[in-house]
């Protein structure tokens, strides 16, 4: 009998120290935001674990912004897009030399013009932040 209890006990250190594990891991595979003046944005989602971590984050980001690119019928993520983010007065306030796949955006309230250069090609869109809302925008490569 006493070994039975302790096998229970051994099987219950081992399942904790696994979900902790798990939990760590998950943790670890989000990008730390960067933050530049009054941006702040997290950038990555190369790897299923990465993007599912900055997906379950983007709710509680004003801008999502996804690059992908339309190869043999289908749309794949890309990354070492050069992003460039510029307010109404044209003042830069985000500057990405490798964006990509997926980016998080905190920006003050306003219009913004984004600029996105994947593997020579430009595409810009433009934006309008504000409180409490959430947007996703994409560029989408052929």
């Amino acid at each position: 009998m006493g070994r039975l209890k302790d096998a229970g006990l051994g099987a219950a250190i081992a399942a904790a120290v696994l979900m902790a594990n798990a939990g760590l891991a998950q943790a670890m595979a989000a990008p730390r935001p960067v933050t530049q003046g009054e941006a702040t944005w997290v950038n990555g989602g190369i790897g299923k674990t990465e993007a599912e971590a900055i997906r379950r984050m983007a709710p509680n980001w004003p801008l999502q912004v996804t690059f992908s690119e339309r190869h043999q019928g289908r749309d794949e993520f890309v990354a070492g897009v050069k992003l460039r983010v510029t307010g109404k007065d044209g003042r830069t306030v985000v500057d990405v030399h490798d964006g990509g796949p997926l980016l998080l955006l905190k920006l003050p309230d306003g219009h913004y013009t984004i600029r996105a250069e994947y593997d020579g090609h430009v595409e810009t869109q433009r934006v309008d932040v504000a409180a409490g809302r959430h947007d996703a925008v994409a560029f989408l490569w052929s």
